[in-house]
């Protein structure tokens, strides 16, 4: 039997596959959570040419949440746009002064393709470098995003849960161990022997909205890095209000995540992740302002529409 069959059979096997999946059921019947927050600005819709076809056929889990937030402030066309390069979508942005040409790079990695970002207007990049690209001045942070639809349609149900329903766990953090496996290892190892509090997770992987529902019940949920600085869950735990504890990033967003405030940062060795998850699993006051600051900096920056409205705001100005 192939692994990946025998992933998915343990995966049908559990009962929480199933419970999970009922209440998708009744929170689809809901409709999608808000799209945006706001209004488009006014005048002329801007438009936006998305290419037909990626360079990349796993590209549109990536692009799908931006296109979204594109869809709901500009006139978003198919159109027949060259895809040369590796990790990287073309677009073009027209404000009616004619269309700029727009690099959106979600490759896993901090490099710029100079080649691209020679021959764009804009260059968007998603796991951005600290510091930025002194030889660019067309290159921006991209924001992040998850590839996972569910989040996108329920965050604000994932929030409701979070804030109304009985915590099953201290600390959540579930990883694969596919990319960064040495301080993903030693993550789960630190927390699965951790006598002072109830943690769950590892490196099984579960249902995918499972896992949101435990991650959005749990105290307190650990990001680590993937194959690049961010991962989805650093999203995910945003966007549901967690109280996040990681490991810091070696990637820059648009708006500086703040220690103690948004998130909480461990030291790069993880020698004081476990006090952290503590202090903050133990602590319902401090918790509850880092979520509270966490959500508002999802709904402010990380959204699919204010991530559009701000390539549409640079594309305009540029």
């Amino acid at each position: 039997m192939s692994g990946s069959l025998d992933h998915r059979l343990k995966i049908a096997a559990d009962p929480g596959t199933w419970t999970s999946l009922a209440s998708n059921i009744r929170w689809r019947r809901q409709g999608p959570c808000p799209t945006s927050s706001g209004q488009p600005s006014a005048g002329p819709r801007p438009v936006v040419r998305w290419p037909r076809q990626y360079e990349h056929p796993l590209a549109g889990l990536f692009l799908r949440p931006i296109r979204e937030g594109f869809d709901a402030l500009a006139s978003v066309v198919s159109a027949d746009i060259p895809q040369a390069y590796k990790g990287i979508a073309i677009i073009e942005i027209d404000h009616g002064d004619g269309p700029r040409r727009v690099a959106i790079d979600y490759y896993d990695f901090t490099f710029v393709n100079n080649q691209c970002a020679a021959e764009v207007d804009m260059y968007f990049k998603l796991q951005y470098q600290p510091g930025g690209y002194p030889e660019f001045t067309n290159v921006w942070h991209g924001g992040y995003v998850t590839d996972k639809p569910f989040l996108y349609a329920h965050w604000c149900r994932l929030r409701v849960l979070r804030r109304q329903a009985r915590p099953t766990s201290d600390v959540f953090g579930r990883f694969g161990l596919s990319f960064a496996r040495p301080v993903r290892e030693r993550a789960i190892e630190m927390m699965q022997a951790e006598r002072r509090i109830a943690y769950v997770g590892g490196a099984r992987r579960t249902q995918h909205s499972r896992y949101l529902r435990e991650m959005a019940r749990a105290r307190v949920c650990i990001d680590l890095p993937g194959q690049g600085p961010f991962c989805c869950r650093l999203v995910e735990g945003l966007a549901m209000g967690c109280c996040i504890v990681a490991a810091r990033h070696a990637g820059e967003l648009p708006v500086t995540l703040r220690d103690g405030v948004e998130i909480v940062y461990c030291e790069e060795d993880l020698s004081d992740l476990a006090d952290l998850c503590v202090v903050y699993a133990r602590n319902e006051d401090r918790r509850a302002r880092i979520e509270a600051a966490a959500a508002r900096y999802f709904d402010e920056n990380l959204h699919p529409v204010r991530m559009a409205e701000r390539y549409l705001r640079i594309a305009g100005e540029s």
